[in-house]
């Protein structure tokens, strides 16, 4: 099913490139001013005014008929011509893919959808693709396809769907939508995509590529928007994005594999939008990266700028340009070298040339401005200019291995910031591990991870601390057990690594920047005290955080994968509250244990329950007299609710478990409250 063949790709790529990177004037020009002649090179294809309908070829549009043949039909009598094949108003199915061919614009009109099979066989025999780490792959065809053409589009006003929901989530094998491979003159125009199971628009290794006004609308586990991937020209203009993951994210590949073939993702240029969730570069971008252009943007979300690569990846970010936005809810800027998943750390990214001004934040999150590089790469030349963040979470800034960071009128909650900001950890201070069980406060279990010079045995106390791991994998296979004996009141982050636990007693305060709970079998054991924090996150499949009492006040509560456990059986949990989301990832279970009179619930501004990847919720009523107190509070939001626990794709009924009796699980919008009602035995 699988197979190889790098360098053919490398070879065809470097001529459909060689074009636009030789060219003298390109070279001489920088930023901004390059801005004109790339949208200059970057137009959309046309085609001769001939309708192929595909009604003429055998094609029902009635939701049922298998209309893939006369898709095929119709491609094939309309590309010796050139022109539109037409699907017209009606449901039509498609049992398998379709696949462009040279000067064919497929046109869905207004109130026609297109239906896409859910038979893997019927999307053989496996294409060339790109997966993310390779290139030349053979796989399973996506459900709209072009290999090696010139010319093709996919327009009008009607919809695509991809029936995940139905079909295609929570398999193995989960096609791209539309994947244009090693093509030129692209357009994308007015469609809406729905309902689809993996990344939705994924050019890799094509030149000249128009994507605006269209919709993208789905609500699954990574389910990318728009991914450019080792692209060259492309506008997005007015789209839409409403989907799980990264609205846009720009690619050029990962790991050896990537920089084996070279290829980088340059010239992109991304406007207009106002429904989204901000631009993300990476994690894949072994490539390189360079010349994005974002500008006249409005809109809510979770970032303005967020590039993410890891020690693994090699690569470079560099020369990112970005104007004139105003976003509510969101960091400005993230820049990191740890992305999740990396394993050798030889090879770390080049972050550098990152501009961003006329900027306004609302409501600006924690970490709003985060620019950490790392030691063998530190960020260089980021410029923010004429930026205003408003009623920004603390901490605002973290700055780490990190050269030229120059801030210019930049005003954070109405105070006029420093022009070089502080270095929030020096570089000489990377980590600080706990090698033995024991006391917080007992210096003995803290060894100081180089550099030469700093002595062992320093604790994890102040501010100055990049970062505390309550047992390093790698240094401490067994695991260890921190007893928190002392406040804790700093901004650095602390995480919880592979089979270790950090109990949290009665009488104690931990305040830090990042909780982190994130390797195989850690734990979190809050038997009292507070913790405060602006994220809680807790990041593995087999994380656990039981909470029995004390308070959690967090910025953000994100259970992205493991378990989060609240055990109010002795009636001593005081609050759990988290001022913007509580969000629950792939893989989670939420566990409520109340006592006689009830649970404390978790009070938030959002809550967001993605319902993608097996959700689950079990709440224990055995001690709760429901009889006397009627309903049971689980939730309580002020702002929007998104998802549902509905189980995911490996459980597709709701996975929603009551110990102890019968209820009904209830969403209550109006309220803004998730509950427990209807009670019996």
């Amino acid at each position: 099913m699988i197979k190889t063949n790098l360098k053919r790709t490398v070879l065809t790529l470097a001529l459909i490139l060689s074009c636009v990177c030789s060219s003298p004037a390109f070279a001489d020009k920088e930023g901004w001013d390059l801005l004109p002649e790339i949208l200059a090179r970057i137009v959309p294809p046309t085609f001769p005014d001939i309708d192929y309908a595909i009604t003429d070829y055998g094609a029902v549009g009635d939701g049922v008929t298998d209309c893939s043949p006369a898709f095929k039909k119709a491609i094939a009598a309309c590309t010796k011509t050139g022109g539109r094949v037409v699907v017209p108003k009606g449901v039509w199915f498609s049992s398998g893919p379709i696949h462009l061919d040279n000067n064919v614009n497929l046109h869905v009109t207004k109130d026609a959808r297109v239906k896409f099979g859910f038979k893997l066989d019927d999307y053989l025999p496996p294409v060339l693709t790109r997966d993310g780490q390779l290139a030349g792959v053979y796989r399973h065809s996506p459900f709209i396809y072009a290999y090696q053409k010139t010319n093709v589009a996919v327009t009008g006003s009607g919809t695509l769907d991809g029936q995940a929901e139905l079909y295609w989530v929570g398999r193995k094998v989960r096609p791209r939508f539309i994947h244009m491979y090693e093509c030129k003159n692209i357009l994308i125009e007015d469609v809406t995509l729905t309902d689809y199971a993996g990344w939705c628009v994924h050019p890799a290794f094509c030149t000249n590529i128009t994507v605006r006004n269209i919709r993208v609308i789905s609500d699954h586990s990574n389910n990318d928007g728009i991914d450019p991937d080792s692209c060259t020209d492309m506008l997005i203009d007015n789209c839409y994005l409403n989907q799980s993951d990264d609205s846009i994210a720009i690619k050029s590949g990962k790991n050896q594999a990537g920089r084996q073939i070279g290829i980088p993702c340059q010239n992109i240029i991304i406007r207009n939008m106002k429904v989204w969730k901000g631009l993300a570069i990476g994690s894949e971008c072994s490539g390189g990266v360079r010349n994005v252009f974002m500008y006249d943007c409005d809109y809510k979300g979770k970032q303005v700028l967020y590039c993410k690569s890891n020690l693994d990846r090699g690569g470079y970010i560099e020369d990112i340009y970005v104007r004139n936005i105003k976003v509510e809810g969101a960091r400005l800027l993230r820049l990191r070298n740890d992305y999740h998943n990396y394993t050798g750390g030889n090879f770390p990214t080049r972050f550098r040339n990152i501009h961003i001004e006329n900027v306004t934040v609302k409501n600006a999150r924690e970490n709003a401005i985060s620019v950490v590089g790392v030691e063998r790469a530190p960020v260089r030349n980021v410029y923010l200019k004429n930026i205003t963040l408003e009623n920004a979470s603390e901490p605002i800034t973290l700055v780490q291995h990190a050269e030229n960071v120059v801030l210019d009128n930049v005003y954070v909650n109405g105070v006029l910031q420093p022009t070089h900001p502080k270095k929030t950890i020096p570089p000489t201070l990377p980590y600080i591990t706990a090698i033995s069980s024991g006391y917080w406060s007992d210096s003995s279990i803290w060894d100081v991870w180089e550099p030469d010079g700093v002595p062992d045995g320093r604790q994890p106390n102040g501010a100055d601390d990049t970062r505390v791991l309550i047992g390093y994998g790698i240094v401490v296979p067994m695991g260890v057990t921190v007893i928190l004996d002392k406040d804790i009141d700093a901004t650095h982050e602390v995480r919880v690594f592979k089979n270790s636990t950090l109990v949290i007693p009665p009488g104690r305060t931990m305040k830090v920047g990042l909780f982190r709970p994130d390797r195989p079998n850690s734990a979190v054991r809050q038997c009292g005290g507070n913790v405060i924090s602006p994220h809680l996150y807790i990041d593995d499949v087999t994380c656990q955080y039981f909470i029995t009492g004390g308070s959690i006040e967090v910025g953000r509560l994100n259970v992205s994968e493991g378990s989060f456990t609240i055990d109010d059986s002795g009636n001593s949990i005081k609050k759990i509250f988290a001022k913007d989301t509580f969000l629950v990832g792939g893989y989670t279970t939420t566990k409520f244990i109340a006592h006689a009179e009830g649970v404390t619930p978790i009070e938030c501004k959002d809550v967001n329950l993605k319902t993608s990847d097996g959700e689950t919720l079990i709440v224990d009523v055995s001690n709760y007299d429901y009889k006397k107190n009627g309903d049971l509070v689980l939730f309580s939001y002020t702002g929007t609710r998104t998802g549902k626990f509905d189980g995911g794709p490996e459980n597709p009924t709701p996975q929603v478990t009551i110990i102890g009796g019968n209820a009904e699980l209830v969403y209550d919008d109006a309220e803004k409250k998730i509950k427990l009602t209807n009670f019996g035995p």
